[in-house]
């Protein structure tokens, strides 16, 4: 691999986004480049972003940077409520170009506020009873874990955790093994938030059928990182959100539930939108059948201009290319980790080198002979405007890197070589 050459801090920051073409950057003719393999192509896009220009972002993970014509989209959408008393009735768009990115019909979409949301929808949905077991892995978000492990406390399931490989092989071997007569539910993330790894996911809902098994993915991190195919994967339920890697406003996620699952899942909550009939004159009071579709669990009032600037976030998605943003993101990955390989083995990689297992984040710890290396090495970062992730929770003990189109191989020589620092 062609190494490229160390830029120093200062000469990376002396680099200033001409944000003045923002509004012409939104163009056809910019977005349908196929030069994408030059690097002042993905500068010129990083001119959609107001981000400040000194911060390195390497936390895509957690929250993605919303562009220029996505605020903007925002903006527009909350003067019109404001200026025109417009409220946001129910649209079908968001759920549609959703669906069309990962390949499900809209109506089996339910648009919700986030992850965790969506989750709870096929937690508490699935008839399980006391003793049926739902097999997980330690490496879930609490907001994954969380619901599973409540319903345990109430309902009497059964969690269990799976370790993960280093290979998608051992993972699904290791997923296989934990599975019993017992197991009802296989409840697994299909890139989880620690150290990025991508688990075989086709694989585990194909060998969960087989076993008459209810799989449940959860996608807080593939939408806008990598092209994927609900069908393909052949889940039954699928939940993910539109603030992190697709790179839309903090509120808006979405759940999918394949078709033939709608009307076995026990729904909880239910409003505006859930139902198309209902009487409060009759006697006694009538309430029509739930609608058979995703609808059923998006219910009540929502913000509007927030799913404005959702489905905004995703035509750009659309428009730059999937493929064209995923080899982009993952060649920056692969950058970094071949990197940190270089130092041998005062580096532990956690991410597996395998290309089926990884996609845009890296997770390792430094080996240094401290005490709290990893999480010390976070703040260090910090207070230099490198934004990380540090991965403290269930022990996982890591440093998560996530890389997206917005950024450089020159924002990761920066990175590498405070990581050389550190380790002296």
């Amino acid at each position: 691999m062609q190494r490229r050459k160390f830029l120093s801090a200062a000469a990376l920051l002396a680099f200033k986004p001409d944000f003045s073409k923002a509004g012409s950057l939104f163009t056809p003719s910019v977005f349908e480049s196929n030069d994408e393999d030059n690097e002042a192509y993905w500068k010129e896009l990083r001119g959609m972003f107001t981000l400040e220009k000194e911060k390195v972002f390497l936390n895509n993970g957690t929250m993605g940077i919303m562009s220029i014509p996505v605020q903007q989209a925002v903006e527009q959408a909350f003067r019109d409520t404001a200026n025109k008393a417009q409220y946001p009735g129910h649209k079908d768009d968001l759920q549609k170009i959703i669906g069309e990115l990962i390949g499900a019909d809209y109506t089996e979409i339910g648009i919700t506020k986030n992850v965790s949301e969506g989750n709870n929808i096929a937690c508490w949905g699935i008839p399980l009873k006391k003793g049926d077991e739902v097999i997980m892995t330690r490496h879930e978000h609490v907001g994954g874990c969380a619901p599973w492990l409540h319903r345990a406390k109430l309902d009497g399931i059964k969690v269990k955790t799976a370790e993960l490989g280093k290979t998608a092989a051992e993972t699904l071997d290791n997923i296989k093994k934990a599975v019993t007569k017992k197991t009802k539910v296989i409840a697994v993330p299909h890139i989880p938030c620690t150290i990025g790894q991508v688990l075989p996911v086709k694989e585990i809902c194909e060998f969960a059928r087989t076993k008459n098994i209810i799989s449940c993915i959860d996608g807080a991190h593939p939408l806008g990182m990598i092209r994927f195919n609900v069908k393909d994967i052949g889940c039954d339920y699928y939940y993910g959100c539109v603030h992190k890697w697709a790179l839309g406003p903090i509120g808006v996620g979405y759940i999918y539930v394949r078709k033939e699952m709608i009307p076995k899942t026990r729904t909880i909550h239910v409003a505006a939108y859930a139902v198309n009939d209902f009487n409060m004159s009759a006697k006694p009071p009538m309430l029509g059948d739930l609608v058979n579709t995703g609808n059923r669990f998006s219910y009540g009032s929502f913000c509007g201009p927030i799913h404005e600037g959702a489905t905004k976030a995703l035509q750009i998605y659309k428009s730059i290319g999937p493929e064209k943003i995923e080899k982009r993101s993952k060649s920056l990955a692969k950058y970094l980790q071949d990197h940190l390989l270089d130092f041998g083995n005062k580096i532990e990689m956690l991410t597996p080198t395998e290309d089926i297992s990884r996609a845009c984040q890296i997770g390792f710890r430094i080996n240094n002979g401290k005490e709290k290396p990893n999480s010390e090495f976070v703040n260090k970062c910090a207070k230099k405007n490198i934004i990380l992730r540090y991965v403290g929770e269930n022990g996982i003990d890591n440093i998560r890197v996530s890389t997206h189109y917005y950024n450089s191989f020159e924002e990761l020589d920066i990175l590498i070589n405070e990581v050389k620092s550190t380790l002296g």
